[in-house]
């Protein structure tokens, strides 16, 4: 690692932790910049020479542990979103790794807190729920109004219908119609919204996560 190196993870608003492999699946923590101790409420002194296990208590649960022996054994970068990552320190977040190997024997992992970002999906997907509930449920009544409306009109072709009945029928179908049309403007109205709705979370997340996603860790 150069000096230049380190200066820029000094400098990086990004969580950045080198680990130094010691044997296979074994990692010892030899560097958190300021904001990766910020993260985890460290202090130098509590991390270093420090196993990963030592301060990431179910490293080995999430698969953390097998990504850096993957990156160190066959140099790739692997970017791992919203692991569900939690320190002796810290509570529970959900975080994005990009994990790239720098020269033997060490391992970079540049990572964010995205708890916002994965709640803003959890919303989207709970929302898209809801909203598949509703048009389920705007499709029934839609096929219950068309129906009787279709059932009227059959009636008039069938059989002889007095007019004070035929008027009476046809304010039942002006109204069925009238019902129709309301609850699709209903439906595109809830769908419009929910699409707007959709676009903003999704901006933000993109926003979000443009550093680390374009972040240079090497």
């Amino acid at each position: 690692m150069t000096e230049e190196l380190l200066n820029y993870y000094d400098n990086s608003p990004l969580a950045v932790t080198i680990y130094k492999r010691l044997a296979p699946k074994k990692f010892e923590i030899c560097y958190c910049n300021s904001a990766s101790q910020d993260m985890e409420g460290l202090s130098e002194e509590e991390y270093q020479g420090k196993l990963i296990e030592d301060i990431y208590p179910n490293c080995f649960d999430i698969g953390l542990v097998d990504v850096l022996e993957k990156v160190f054994n066959c140099g790739t970068t692997e970017v791992v979103p919203f692991v569900g990552s939690n320190s002796k320190h810290s509570l529970v977040s959900k975080r994005t790794n990009r994990i790239q190997k720098l020269g033997d024997p060490f391992v970079v992992s540049v990572f964010s807190d995205d708890s916002q970002t994965y709640s803003y999906i959890k919303q989207i997907e709970k929302d898209n729920r809801k909203l598949n509930h509703a048009l389920d449920y705007t499709s029934h009544h839609l096929r219950g109004n068309l129906s009787t409306s279709l059932g009227i009109l059959e009636l008039f072709d069938a059989t002889k219908v007095s007019d004070d009945e035929k008027q009476f029928l046809l304010k039942i179908v002006k109204q069925n119609l009238e019902n129709i049309d309301s609850k699709i403007h209903h439906l595109v109205t809830l769908l419009y919204n929910e699409v707007k709705a959709d676009e903003k979370l999704l901006q933000k997340h993109k926003f979000n996560s443009f550093h680390l996603r374009k972040s240079k860790v090497s």
